[in-house]
């Protein structure tokens, strides 16, 4: 397999050996099938050039949903547009000019917003060691050479994805998820796949698919939006989950999503709300529980919070609401 260069490469014909049994041995078509599963992440390129459109038009074949960066001389304006754009992970080419891209590669390893995510710089075949030190002693990112095959590629990409959703407790990323509304219309297993059998409040699934939506929609526009984590032992029995999660939905605006995380707890998303606003709902929830003799407790996080908070991303949001929740 030839290195990305400047377009994205055929996979060749499997090397064959005199074996008689050829049916041991992958074909092209079976290699290239086998290498585009477990795509339907997204992945932020910053300084997309034309070495690097090649790794874009890699993964896009492979089912990732791709963003694209300038670097400018200003490059303490990336963190806040990454951050809109939410990625599973980040690529930065370490292309000409040198010094604007390693000054974006510290910004985005160092700013709370991004800091998160996994940072990967291309780098060009020919590097000097000299840069590739230098970019590591200032943001810390992976290396991935520019010479790497199409599958080495999609491999580093498909486990740096896994790994982030893994760390932020969000599961695996979906091949494809619409909208609510998409899903909706599709067959009842696809409605199913977005609601907890049990209660009939959205799954964990589609809670990572709309916190990502909004994360990157209040990052844009500078608007407030605070998550609740709520855990109880007596969620651990359907019936009495099945009651909670109709507490909580009492609870909520018409805009706000409440979705079953684990077993034992729930988290509400509250768009528009501040966290000092959010002590009123927590406040309400909390009444009407112990009104129907349930028991739970209840944490709150808002996007930007104090640098303590580091509540800037999906992760850093339901992790933190949770904390407080089991504290």
């Amino acid at each position: 397999m030839g290195p990305i260069v400047d377009h994205a490469e055929e996979l060749p014909t499997a090397a064959r050996v005199d074996r008689g049994d050829e049916s041991a041995h992958w074909t092209a078509d079976e290699l290239s099938a086998m290498t585009s599963l477990g795509g339907g992440g997204r992945v932020l390129c910053v300084r997309p050039t034309g070495t690097t459109r090649a790794v874009e038009a890699c993964l896009q074949q492979s089912g990732y949903r791709i963003g694209r960066l300038s670097v400018t001389r200003e490059s303490t304006h990336l963190p806040l547009a990454a951050a809109s754009f939410q990625p599973d992970l980040i690529y930065v080419g370490l292309t000409e000019p040198v010094g604007e891209c390693i000054a974006a590669l510290e910004a985005l390893a160092t700013d709370p917003r991004t800091r998160e995510f996994p940072l990967v710089a291309l780098i060009p075949v020919d590097a000097d060691a000299s840069v590739i030190e230098d970019a590591y002693t200032r943001s810390g990112c992976d290396f991935l050479r520019l010479g790497a095959t199409p599958i080495e590629l999609i491999a580093r990409t498909h486990l740096l994805v896994r790994l982030s959703r893994r760390a932020a407790g969000l599961g695996e990323p979906e091949t494809a998820l619409g909208s609510e509304e998409t899903a909706a219309n599709g067959s009842a297993g696809t409605r199913l796949d977005l609601r907890d059998k049990a209660t009939g409040v959205y799954s964990a699934t589609y809670l990572r698919h709309r916190l990502q939506q909004e994360i990157a929609r209040a990052h844009r526009y500078q608007r407030p939006l605070t998550v609740l984590g709520v855990y109880s032992r007596d969620a651990q029995r359907d019936d009495r989950a099945a009651q909670i999660a109709t507490v909580l939905g009492m609870a909520c605006r018409n805009v706000d999503l409440v979705a079953r995380l684990e077993s034992d707890s729930f988290v509400v998303l509250l768009p528009e709300t501040t966290g000092e606003d959010a002590q009123v709902v927590v406040a309400r929830i909390e009444r009407d529980l112990v009104a129907k003799g349930l028991s739970a407790k209840l944490g709150a996080a808002s996007l930007g919070g104090s640098e303590d908070d580091g509540a800037y991303s999906a992760s850093s949001l339901v992790r933190l609401a949770c904390a407080r929740a089991n504290s």
